[in-house]
């Protein structure tokens, strides 16, 4: 039903970290010779892909999982949905600098003054130098379920009082397995809504622990719906030739004739 163990501490570990030693070089500190040192690439990083891959890693482990251990698979749907949402808000931000006026750009790319996600999202098509090309109705798929995604990640952050933050769990019998109780279970009598349970459009529901893979379908397909929306009042800007997954290579040394 719920996790049981938070996970045990990482193992400690004596010196630095391989990772960073080996980035330190020789141990006398010079650099070597130029014909020892190998060459090194320069990369610019897309946040959006390494986070969306990420996501997707973590939903396919998350229905791995599912047959052995439901709370495993609810602990990496958690992460995945995270993951998914912070790749949003690295696509709405990246595209605000890259195609933005830069007069407005701050508008929703400031990070000492964060707007809500929802609120970039709406904002971007203004800032960006061709302007719109769509209309925008809150009130059409699939922007009611977006919005249901980021509001279910913001009741995680801003968790309310206890009144706000109860869960339900029902099992056949006293001594058995408790699961996460579904709106057609509810007792006759039992003051408790469907709309409690789960969001009223896309079914994820409100309490984290019973976040399953099957949400996690939903909640990607609510995404990918969200970015071609988006997407189609720029004008294909957005994702026209990859620009939102490019991440391009080069040679910087040695130096190439």
């Amino acid at each position: 039903m719920r996790d049981e163990n938070p996970g045990s501490e990482p193992a400690r570990h004596s010196g630095p970290d391989r990772a960073v030693a080996e980035r330190e070089g020789p141990l006398n500190g010079s650099r070597g010779r130029p014909e020892t040192s190998g060459w090194v690439i320069e990369t610019v990083i897309s946040p959006f892909h390494c986070l969306y891959q990420d996501a997707l890693h973590f939903h396919t482990q998350s229905h791995l999982r599912l047959v052995r251990s439901e709370s495993e698979a609810s602990r990496l749907a958690r992460g995945a949905l995270l993951l998914y949402i912070a790749s949003a808000e690295a696509l709405v931000h990246q595209a605000a600098v890259e195609l933005g006026r830069p007069e407005l750009t701050a508008l929703i790319a400031d990070p000492g003054r964060p707007s809500p996600l929802a609120d970039a999202w709406r904002l971007l098509p203004a800032i960006v130098a061709e302007g719109p090309t769509g209309a925008f109705d809150t009130e059409l798929a699939p922007w009611p379920q977006f919005a249901e995604m980021l509001a279910l990640r913001t009741s995680w952050l801003y968790p309310g009082p206890a009144a706000q933050r109860k869960a339900y769990y029902r099992s056949p019998r006293s001594d058995a397995a408790y699961e996460p109780l579904e709106p057609h279970q509810t007792p006759s009598g039992l003051p408790v809504s469907p709309d409690s349970l789960l969001y009223p459009r896309t079914g994820l529901p409100r309490d984290p622990y019973a976040l399953r893979p099957r949400h996690l379908d939903t909640a990607r397909s609510v995404l990918d719906a969200a970015i071609e929306g988006l997407d189609r009042r720029l004008g294909g800007a957005l994702t026209r030739n990859q620009r939102h997954r490019k991440e391009p290579v080069r040679v910087v040394y040695p130096q190439q004739k």
